[in-house]
């Protein structure tokens, strides 16, 4: 279903406002009429139009006035001005008030179909350049991130991630948390057909259960107390662009019901509206959980999961290639040196060692934010092995990690992220927003591992006892 330009007609005379509308919902538009000035402005409060036919001369608030207004809106509509003086100074004043064009009436059917379409797609243009503008205000030096390996695996990974870029196909990335699934994300957009178009990211795990709906797919003015004004959603944001969800698997089941209609028909109602709105998306979600798993134990919906899993693109944790580390390391100090204006900053041999034969539990992330640290607490251009020791398990756990002979056995994952998280959490003074931030995951994860952790606990106690 193709996307209908939305046109209000404005006019005093009756039969206007009965037969233009039907002439224009002939030609595909979808057309509503207003009587006058004072009512296209009620309307234009309710909806969100593409274009207005605006009649100059009515009782009340004339045509002119009300373009004023019309003008001062957020993402105001374009305005093509009717009126019955074929005068030019009329249609320069309506021009240099802002209005796109202007018709003579009665105007020509055709006429009017080609002035309505130009105006939309000019109104289409500013919101595309106004997305883009704001998107590079929010970038910073790595707006571009680059996908750093060196390892045969994500030579591989990024070859199939390249080809995906193709299409648009949904993209699901897995792998553990902190090993660059964004990153990833932003590679694909960024070899894609839709690369110029802004990057919208949506975090699954970060927006509340109760306005999931309303930020993601908008809502009209009075649609629930507190909703002063129409609001449009992340999906109409990334209208011709890619969506990205991170921590797809945070995202609550009601919300999953309102993705999975609106992947399969393009189509969403912003909350509050009877009128389905089209959206045209490329979906790119991502996720630290096992979903198959989730599946089966009734957290994440079967059918979302199956329609999202259409290309499925796993990244393996930094300890299973341990030749990509250097890389990353190289990557991150030239960052640092920009960042901090010390060009000779670097890593001493020892702490180059020590980096490069740790485990990394907390895989890219935890790397580079031990990296920063490092860089802005050392007092010398050369970064000595001590400013990590408070950041990294000891040496023999990380060989054990990693599966080096120590006559021991293995810790299980679990225990391995258990300790790191609690030390996290201690290190943050049992402040979780920071802990959070550390780890970097969502508070609400760090508070579900945190319970998880506590009932384990008195489950063991309750055995023992």
């Amino acid at each position: 279903m193709s996307r209908k330009i939305q046109v209000l007609v404005t006019d005093d005379e009756p039969l206007f406002q009965e037969l233009v509308p039907e002439q224009l919902a002939m030609l595909g538009f979808e057309a509503s009429a207003a009587r006058n000035g004072r009512a296209a402005l009620d309307a234009l409060s309710q909806r969100d139009y593409d274009v207005v036919l605006l009649d100059i001369n009515m009782p009340g608030l004339s045509g002119l006035d009300a373009l004023r207004q019309i003008r001062q809106m957020e993402d105001a509509p374009e305005v093509i001005m009717l009126t019955a003086d074929d005068s030019l100074s009329t249609g320069i004043e309506a021009m240099r008030l802002g209005a796109y064009d202007y018709l003579t009436k009665p105007a020509p059917l055709d006429k009017m179909d080609a002035v309505i379409r130009k105006a939309d797609e000019k109104r289409r243009l500013v919101r595309r350049n106004a997305s883009l503008s704001a998107a590079v205000e929010r970038r910073s030096e790595e707006r571009a991130p680059e996908f750093i390996h060196r390892s045969a695996s994500l030579k591989a990974l990024t070859a199939q991630a390249e080809m995906a870029a193709r299409h648009d196909s949904i993209v699901l990335v897995t792998g553990e948390s902190g090993t660059g699934k964004d990153v990833l994300a932003r590679l694909i957009h960024g070899k894609s057909p839709r690369a110029r178009a802004p990057f919208i990211v949506v975090n699954c795990g970060a927006l509340p259960e109760a306005l999931f709906e309303s930020e993601f797919f908008g809502h009209e003015k009075g649609a629930f107390t507190g909703a002063n004004a129409l609001k449009r959603g992340l999906i109409e944001a990334a209208d011709n662009s890619t969506l990205f969800l991170d921590e797809i698997g945070e995202m609550p089941p009601p919300a999953q019901v309102k993705l999975l209609q609106f992947l399969e028909r393009g189509s969403f109602r912003r909350v509050g509206s009877t009128r389905d709105q089209m959206a045209d998306v490329r979906v790119i979600a991502a996720t630290n959980r096992n979903l198959q798993q989730e599946v089966r134990e009734g957290r994440f919906r079967a059918d979302l999961f199956y329609r999202l899993n259409v290309v499925s693109l796993y990244i393996p944790p930094l300890r299973e290639r341990p030749e990509d580390i250097p890389e990353l390391i190289d990557h991150f100090l030239e960052i640092y040196r920009r960042r901090f204006k010390r060009p000779a900053l670097d890593l001493t041999a020892g702490a180059r060692r020590r980096m490069e034969t740790y485990a990394w539990p907390g895989n890219v992330r935890e790397l580079r934010n031990c990296l920063e640290r490092a860089a802005a607490l050392s007092p010398d251009d050369l970064i000595d092995a001590t400013l990590f020791l408070p950041l990294l398990v000891p040496q023999q756990q990380a060989a054990e990690i990693r599966g080096s002979q120590t006559g021991e056995p293995l810790p299980t994952l679990y225990e391995v992220e258990r300790q790191h998280i609690l030390r996290a959490f201690e290190t943050a003074g049992s402040n979780r927003e920071r802990a959070a931030a550390i780890l970097g995951i969502s508070t609400r994860t760090l508070y579900r591992k945190l319970r998880e952790y506590e009932t384990n606990v008195r489950s063991n106690e309750l055995a023992l006892g």
